[in-house]
């Protein structure tokens, strides 16, 4: 049975009647008595204020103001009533609604009547009941750092920080560099096509062949190479060539290309120098030290890593949670009422979306109001002066206090920007709250696959 509930603490009968899905009505009675002492004001002042051909400003006939003005004033007083009062009614009950009141359309409505009724159209927010507690445990990874990982990143900033030497003979791992030149299939240059010189590394080489071809080749040698098949299928080679993807892939990916020298990256010597050049000045004094260095830092990044993926986990968890929303109100609210109003079929092809960022809004919504997890200017300031350190830290740069703060204050102004590090402000603080409010099941794992799980599940 629809719920009813009359308001007394108002003047004019106001209504609320729930129906099914969330949706409900809400009715506005208007006396004439409410309305008619501003229409006669309004019209008072109009007549006193218009200008009407044979008369003098104030002197037209009242009668012919109320036949001329009175229906527009009366409707517009009633509308502004109605407005005050639908938003009062809501105020005051804390109605929590979805979109805006949809106007009932109503025909032959009687304006000479004693009372005038209207209805309104509103879609109210579901309540919700989370299935949250130590006892929801949700897959939480513990990612180790293997000797295997800690060598290769060892070994990956050793060729990042040494120095390029041209060997005699090539090997697999060389850099070649060269001229490439797009070319039909019989091998001719192609008319307006793809020409640039550049290198890449003997590893993003897939095709042994082509590989062994580039090994044996000497300095002027021509090897044909093909864009979709010759590399790596996560090797860009459209950043070799200086061009978009879209560019590469409007070519017909086949490619001449002459070598013009190699060169080998020879790692950098474990010394003092090496060190500082890495982690600044006296930071780390040896390998083991180095070691440790590079185990703590990826120690972090995988914590972060494992974090947001219980984050994406918890989230999804509570995205199951059951959901009365008033579809039918909103799809209507959508093409009629909305700011940028839909077609229907626009409406039909982006509600899923539209539905799965109304869910977590609302889910958000709750969790923020009941739990305060509202994100504080303090906060905000404090993330952004993190920022900014990091930032400059990654140039080996860095500021006094002051000078950091000034920086993130005048990152704040910027709309976008503030919005965006609010946003990962909340999300931090929810995924600290999804940690100490659900249980975790913990789960050792390597890096690789951790990625090859987290790419699945996200």
């Amino acid at each position: 049975m629809p719920y009813l509930c009359t308001l007394n603490f108002i003047p004019m009968n106001v209504t609320l009647q729930k129906g099914k899905a969330s949706e409900a009505t809400i009715t506005i009675a208007i006396d004439q008595a409410d309305y008619a002492p501003k229409v006669a004001a309004a019209l008072q002042h109009y007549r006193k204020t218009a200008r009407i051909p044979g008369f003098r400003p104030g002197m037209a006939p009242m009668a012919m103001i109320e036949r001329q003005y009175g229906m527009a004033m009366r409707v517009d007083e009633v509308n502004k009533l109605l407005q005050d009062e639908l938003y009062n009614f809501m105020e005051k009950e804390k109605l929590e609604i979805l979109g805006q009141p949809l106007p009932v359309p109503q025909q032959g409505l009687d304006w000479n009547a004693s009372v005038l009724e209207f209805h309104f159209e509103v879609g109210m927010a579901p309540e919700l009941t989370f299935d949250m507690s130590e006892k929801v445990k949700l897959p939480y990874y513990v990612v180790e750092v293997s000797k295997k990982v800690i060598d290769d990143e060892v070994d990956s900033l050793r060729k990042r920080y040494g120095k390029l030497s041209s060997p005699e003979k090539a090997v697999d791992d060389d850099l070649f560099y060269g001229q490439f030149t797009e070319v039909d299939e019989a091998g001719t240059p192609a008319e307006g096509g793809l020409s640039k010189d550049g290198r890449f590394a003997g590893t993003v080489v897939a095709d042994k062949k082509i590989l062994k071809a580039l090994v044996a080749a000497a300095n002027g040698d021509k090897v044909h190479l093909e864009a979709g098949k010759t590399f790596a299928s996560d090797f860009r080679l459209e950043t070799v060539l200086g061009c978009t993807a879209d560019e590469l892939a409007s070519s017909n990916g086949r490619f001449e290309f002459e070598l013009k020298s190699v060169y080998r990256v020879e790692p950098a010597t474990m010394d003092q120098e090496f060190f500082d050049k890495i982690f600044g000045p006296g930071a780390v004094s040896s390998e083991e030290e180095l070691r440790g260095k590079i185990q703590a830092e990826l120690e972090a990044v995988y914590v972060r890593d494992a974090d947001i993926h219980f984050f994406n986990t918890a989230s999804a968890h509570l995205m199951d949670t059951k959901m009365d929303l008033p579809v039918a109100f909103l799809k209507k609210w959508l093409q009629h009422g909305a700011e940028k109003p839909l077609s229907a079929e626009e409406v039909e092809t982006q509600w899923p979306s539209m539905e799965k960022g109304m869910r977590w809004q609302l889910i958000e919504g709750k969790l923020i109001r009941e739990h305060h997890l509202h994100v504080h200017k303090e906060e905000l300031v404090e993330y952004a002066v993190a920022l900014v350190n990091e930032r400059m830290m990654q140039f080996g740069q860095s500021l006094p206090g002051e000078e950091v703060e000034k920086v993130a204050l005048n990152l704040l102004k910027n709309r976008e920007q503030s919005e965006q590090m609010s946003e990962q402000v909340l999300q931090n603080k929810m995924s600290a709250f999804f940690k100490a409010n659900f249980g975790k099941k913990e789960i050792k794992s390597s890096y690789e696959d951790f990625l090859a799980i987290a790419t699945k599940t996200n």
